[in-house]
C-alpha cells in the first residue's frame, strides 16, 4: 500500500513541475540591462533564501498531507468497521453513505444501497412515523430519537432504535442505528412473564383465601368436635349438680303430705317450703345457664378476667369431682385479665381438668389432688394446673399435642381434646400452651 502511495505522490509532483514550466515559457520577461557582479550576488542570495524557504515550507506541506492522509484512513476504517450501523441521508432521505454494520441491519450489498431511498428498507407500518421523524431533525438542532423496524430479505424484522441529528446546512442527515431486537424481545418475554406472574399471584391469592377459610372451618368443625365429644362428660356433670338439689327438693315436696293437717301446717310453714324450694329450683336454673353459656360460641375477642373463668368452670365439675374424690386447691396470687374468647379457654380449662381426672383414677393414688395456680409474668397472665398422677411417659410427653393422638382406649377418647387446646391457645389467642413432669405429677402450663 505505501508504493502506491509513493507513486501517486511522484506523479502529482511531475505534473506540478510540467505546469509551472509552461506558465514561465508563456511569459515574456523584459531584458535588463547587465547588472554589477555585486548586485548579481544579492539577488543570487535572495534567490537561494527564497529557494530554502520554499522547501522548508514544501516539507510541512508534505507532513500535513501525510498526517492527512493518515487520519482519513483512520476515521475511514472507524466508520466502516464500528459495530454501530451509520447511514448519511440526504434531504429527501436518500441513502449516500452507509458503513458496514448499517449494511448489514438493513440487509443489502452496501455498494447497491447508495441512492436509494432508506424508506424502503423501514417496514410499511413504521414509514409515516419516520418520514415525521425526519422533519422534526430537520427543523430541531439537536439529536432525535426513535424506534423503528427494518425488514430484511426473506421478510425477516430488525429493530433498530434510531439517534439522528441533522447536520449544520440542513441537506444530510447523520444516523447511527442500533439492534434492540434482542431486547424487545425480552421485554416483551418480560411483559408476559409479569402478567403470568400477576394471574398466578391472583389465583393463588384466591386459593390462599380458600384455603384458610377451609382451615378455620375446619378449626371450627374440630372445636365443635371437642366439645362434643365432652358433652357426654358435661351431661354426667349436669348429673352430679342436680342429684343433691333434687333429693333436697323430693324431701320438701315429700315432708308436705307428712306435716298436712297437723298443727305446724300453717300459712308460714307453706310460706317457708315454698322459699326453700324456689331457691333450689334457681341454684337449678343458674346450672342451666352455666352450662348453657360454655357451649355457646364465642363470635369475638373481649377482654374478661381468667380468675372468673376459672371459677366458672370449677363449678362445672365441683360435684362430680367431689363423687371420685379428687380434690381442686385453686391458688390466684393477681386477678389478670387477658383478652380472647373466654368460652373457648373455658374450654381449655375444662380438657385439661379432664385428663388429669383421668389420670389420677388410672393412677390410684392416696390423695387425689390438682392444683391450679394463677399469676402475671410482666403483660403475660400464666395458670398452671398440676396433678399428683405420677407424670406423663417422656416416650410421648412431645407429642400429646398431636392431633388423634391418645393413650385411652378407641371408645374414651377421641385424642382431639389437648390438640384443640394448643389451636385454641396459640392460634385464636396468641398465647403458649406446654407441659411438663413434676416430682409427683404432670404440670401443664397457659400463657396468654
Amino acid at each position: 500500500m505505501s508504493t502506491k502511495k509513493d507513486t501517486c505522490r511522484l506523479t502529482a509532483a511531475t505534473e506540478l513541475r510540467r505546469q509551472i514550466e509552461e506558465q514561465l515559457c508563456a511569459k515574456t520577461f523584459k531584458r535588463h540591462q547587465p547588472r554589477s557582479g555585486e548586485e548579481t550576488l544579492r539577488l543570487v542570495h535572495e534567490l537561494e533564501v527564497h529557494q530554502i524557504e520554499l522547501e522548508m515550507q514544501n516539507r510541512e506541506l508534505r507532513h500535513a498531507r501525510n498526517d492527512m492522509e493518515t487520519a482519513l484512513e483512520n476515521y475511514t476504517e472507524l466508520y466502516d468497521f464500528a459495530p454501530v450501523g451509520y447511514v448519511t441521508l440526504d434531504r429527501t432521505g436518500v441513502i449516500s453513505a452507509v458503513n458496514h454494520a448499517g449494511a448489514t441491519l438493513i440487509g443489502g450489498v452496501r455498494s447497491l444501497m447508495i441512492n436509494r431511498s432508506f424508506k424502503m428498507f423501514v417496514a410499511a407500518a413504521d414509514r409515516s412515523a419516520f418520514t415525521e421523524f425526519l422533519g422534526t431533525i430537520l427543523t430541531c438542532p439537536v439529536k432525535g430519537s426513535c424506534e423503528v423496524a427494518l425488514v430484511k430479505k426473506g421478510n425477516q424484522t430488525v429493530i433498530v432504535q434510531i439517534e439522528a441529528m441533522a447536520t449544520a446546512s440542513g441537506h444530510e442527515f447523520r444516523l447511527a442505528l442500533i439492534d434492540i431486537t434482542e431486547r424487545r424481545c425480552t421485554e416483551v418475554a418480560l411483559a408476559k412473564q409479569r402478567q403470568e406472574l400477576k394471574d398466578h399471584n391472583s389465583s393463588l391469592e384466591v386459593r390462599i383465601n380458600a384455603a384458610v377459610d377451609d382451615i378455620r372451618q375446619k378449626d371450627q368443625l374440630l372445636i365443635l368436635q371437642d366439645r362434643r365429644a365432652i358433652m357426654g362428660e358435661m351431661i354426667n356433670n349436669i348429673a352430679h349438680q342436680w342429684r343433691q338439689p333434687l333429693n333436697v327438693l323430693g324431701l320438701y315436696l315429700q315432708e308436705l303430705p307428712v306435716v298436712y293437717g297437723s298443727e305446724d301446717f300453717n300459712r308460714t310453714y307453706l310460706d317457708t317450703v315454698v322459699k326453700k324450694s324456689m331457691q333450689v329450683i334457681l341454684h337449678m336454673s343458674r346450672t342451666i345457664d352455666d352450662f348453657r353459656n360454655f357451649f355457646r360460641s364465642d363470635k369475638k375477642k373481649i377482654s374478661f378476667s381468667i380468675n372468673r373463668v376459672i371459677g366458672q368452670t370449677l363449678t362445672l365439675i365441683d360435684a362430680s369431682f367431689k363423687e371420685q374424690q379428687i380434690g381442686i386447691a385453686f391458688h390466684p396470687e393477681t386477678i389478670p385479665m387477658t383478652s380472647g374468647y373466654p368460652n373457648e379457654y373455658a374450654q381449655v380449662l375444662l380438657n385439661i381438668l379432664m385428663n388429669a381426672r383421668d389420670a389420677l383414677i388410672g393412677h390410684n393414688s392416696g390423695t387425689a389432688l390438682i392444683s391450679i395456680r394463677m399469676f402475671a409474668k410482666g403483660d403475660t397472665s400464666v395458670v398452671t394446673i398440676t396433678d399428683n398422677a405420677g407424670g406423663i411417659s417422656e416416650k410421648i410427653i412431645d407429642r400429646i399435642f398431636d392431633p388423634y393422638f391418645t393413650t385411652k382406649g378407641p371408645d374414651k377418647g377421641t385424642g382431639i381434646g389437648l390438640f384443640m387446646s394448643k389451636t385454641i391457645i396459640e392460634k385464636n389467642m396468641g398465647g403458649r400452651i406446654s407441659a411438663r413432669n413434676t416430682g409427683s405429677g404432670a404440670e401443664f402450663r397457659i400463657e396468654v
